[in-house]
């Protein structure tokens, strides 16, 4: 082995290490001072790649969960609304099969169309004044139809749910409209019961619209119940998604503080090798000394 001054290799390879392992270390604690394994994209370019769409993923989903939450909110809103009007139905066919009754006179049959007619109002008025974030939910009509987005990816088909808030109101005209019943048009809809004939017609159509109602309701409960599933299933994704982002780019903590001992002691060996090459090349006095 041949004796030199000029160049100490033993010195240049310790300080290689030294560096190398310095690297290492500055790498460990940087990683357990943020809490992410990957810091940068030289730490692991595919990793922060596939990270990050799946963190777009995971924010897309929340909103998600939020718009589905929000869906359930609107549809048990009309439902609220469908309950009371059931309630108004239920007193109205009372009224109706009291006005029936022989023992009353003109006059009582007048008295107890008053409130009669007045349900039949503050139905129609529930109808048209039942919102949900200021967006009206019964129709005149048919049905108001509203969409909601319940997923993270709009390539994907079966992320929209419709929900058809169908009309409440059984006084419209418009027999052919299928959510209103066919016996129910503009000239007899819910009748007055001021007189006998009238309260008999007036059960009929009363039962007809219960009955209608009820269906809208179950429609509304269903979905409901859909709903429900679908917010418990994108929970899942959920935390599947944010489980398999946090195995690429957060630190584990036992892997980086042995990371981290090992590098301390590493620096401080190689910190000692290096003065120790730099010590070699004094020998060469001793030969010179010779």
């Amino acid at each position: 082995m041949t004796v030199v001054v000029n160049t100490n290799i033993s010195s240049i390879s310790a300080a290689r290490i030294l560096s190398d392992n310095r690297n290492d270390l500055q790498r460990a604690m940087e990683r357990l001072s943020s809490g992410m394994r990957i810091n940068s994209a030289k730490d692991d370019a595919a990793g922060m790649a596939v990270a990050a769409k799946m963190k777009a993923d995971i924010s897309s989903l929340n909103q998600a969960i939020r718009n589905t939450t929000d869906g359930i909110s609107m549809v048990s809103t009309y439902d609220g609304a469908a309950a009371e009007i059931e309630s108004m139905l239920v007193r109205m066919r009372e009224l109706a099969v009291q006005a029936m009754s022989g023992t009353y006179e003109s006059a009582d049959l007048t008295n107890s169309n008053y409130e009669y007619a007045a349900l039949k109002t503050e139905l129609q008025r529930i109808n048209t004044t039942t919102t949900f974030n200021r967006t009206v939910l019964g129709s005149t009509a048919g049905a108001n139809s509203f969409t909601f987005f319940a997923g993270a990816d709009v390539t994907k088909t079966g992320n929209t749910i419709t929900f058809s808030a169908h009309t409440l109101d059984f006084n419209v005209s418009g027999a052919s409209d299928t959510d209103v019943p066919t016996s129910i048009t503009s000239s007899s809809a819910l009748k007055t019961i001021d007189s006998r004939d009238n309260a008999s017609t007036a059960v009929v159509a009363l039962d007809t619209a219960i009955n209608k109602l009820n269906a809208k309701r179950a429609q509304a409960g269903a979905l409901i119940n859909r709903l429900e599933h679908t917010v418990s299933n994108l929970m899942n994704v959920n935390q599947r998604l944010q489980e398999a982002t946090s195995g690429i780019q957060d630190t584990d903590y036992a892997a980086e503080s042995a990371s981290l001992a090992r590098g301390m002691v590493l620096q401080q060996a190689g910190t000692a090798m290096l003065a120790q090459a730099n010590q070699q090349p004094a020998y060469v006095l001793t030969l010179l000394r010779a």
